[in-house]
């Protein structure tokens, strides 16, 4: 599996990707994503700027996610515990549908981690919908603290913000 920033000429695959998804996550009654969002005109952006990452699988994209320092407002009453060093937010991470099942969150992680350090981050901050149990139990699994629950004006349902202090190497 290789990690890579995702290309230009990639944008209408992704775009279809994330379509999938939320398909996928909407038939399984978690609406944290609608077909409003992610919208295909803040994806292309993500892919312009450099923020989209895939993990590729022989040339098919197993999984996406957007990595940045941006964060909504709502993380501003997040009683984080890395206040000192730098951040990363972990943005719109789904799995293709056709890779589900096989641990490819938890490899994206470990990529995402790995990125992180190596870029000197101190700390990876994401949240999700906390009806969608597997996210939950993932980020759980796999080290990363509850720091609080909030909702964003577009939801009535609550999500969960997390952070992983990362080890320095």
């Amino acid at each position: 599996m290789k990690f890579v920033q995702a290309k230009i000429n990639q944008t209408e695959e992704v775009i279809q990707l994330y379509r999938e998804v939320v398909k996928l996550m909407n038939r399984n009654n978690i609406y944290q994503w609608s077909e409003d969002y992610p919208r295909p005109e803040d994806l292309k952006k993500d892919i312009e700027k450099g923020d989209m990452y895939l993990l590729e699988d022989q040339g098919k994209i197993a999984a996406a996610v957007v990595l940045n320092e941006q964060y909504d407002a709502e993380y501003e009453d997040i009683p984080w515990e890395d206040r000192t060093g730098r951040f990363l937010v972990v943005h719109r991470l789904c799995v293709n549908p056709d890779f589900q099942g096989q641990g490819i969150s938890k490899i994206l992680m470990e990529k995402i981690e790995a990125l992180a350090q190596e870029l000197g981050y101190t700390s990876i901050r994401l949240d999700t919908l906390m009806a969608n149990g597997k996210a939950m139990n993932l980020y759980e699994s796999i080290g990363y603290e509850k720091r609080g629950q909030f909702y964003f004006p577009s939801h009535d349902q609550p999500f969960m913000a997390f952070e992983k202090k990362l080890v320095q190497i």
